[in-house]
């Protein structure tokens, strides 16, 4: 899905743009701390406009993930209210018994681009995977128990199963725990494998 750009106005001043699809993978965050938008809200009509205009974005950030590791790492800022909402881990991490007290927050083992689809999603219901980045995004998506992005991707899987995948993807179904795909797999396995040997 592309996504526009999205420009705040006011007084006849234009905001920096929000990230584009075409720059998803390595975006740089909305920085407006310094000289906030006067009255952005005003210019949004609807709640998922407001979230969806905070999304990677500093304005009323309370919360910085480090995101990745070495040259891929990523700083990206959020918003823990957000997030607590949209997943039941992200919930006991910031609001329960063992919460961290720490705004900053290391993921090592997330990929920066994955975890900004998470975030993506519990900020806009929009949905952006690939064939390159669909299974950091289920991982992403399991590991923080937002069930609804982890169907997209297993949609997205299925529709895109094929023999030149089937034995990479049954790998995978296995390890992210998903039979249903599995079983497909395995499927097209032995219906290729029963059509070449009566070929």
């Amino acid at each position: 899905r592309q996504l526009g750009q999205i420009q705040e106005e006011d007084n006849g001043e234009v905001s920096e743009p929000a990230p584009s699809s075409a720059a998803i993978e390595n975006p740089q965050p909305i920085n407006n701390t310094g000289g906030r938008l006067h009255n952005w809200q005003a210019t949004k009509t609807t709640v998922k406009d407001r979230l969806s205009f905070l999304f990677n974005n500093e304005i009323l950030s309370d919360v910085h993930f480090i995101v990745g590791k070495d040259a891929n790492q990523q700083v990206i800022p959020a918003h823990k209210f957000v997030l607590s909402v949209g997943s039941a881990v992200f919930d006991a991490m910031f609001n329960g018994v063992l919460a961290t007290k720490s705004d900053e927050v290391e993921l090592p083992d997330v990929e920066p681009a994955a975890f900004l689809h998470l975030l993506k999603f519990l900020y806009s219901d929009e949905v952006q995977i690939g064939p390159e980045s669909v299974m950091t995004t289920l991982y992403t998506a399991k590991k923080y128990a937002v069930a609804a992005l982890e169907e997209h991707c297993v949609d997205f899987l299925k529709s895109n199963l094929g023999m030149d995948n089937a034995f990479l993807l049954l790998t995978q179904a296995r390890l992210f725990d998903e039979p249903q795909l599995a079983s497909l797999c395995l499927e097209m396995i032995d219906k290729n494998t029963a059509d070449a040997l009566n070929a």
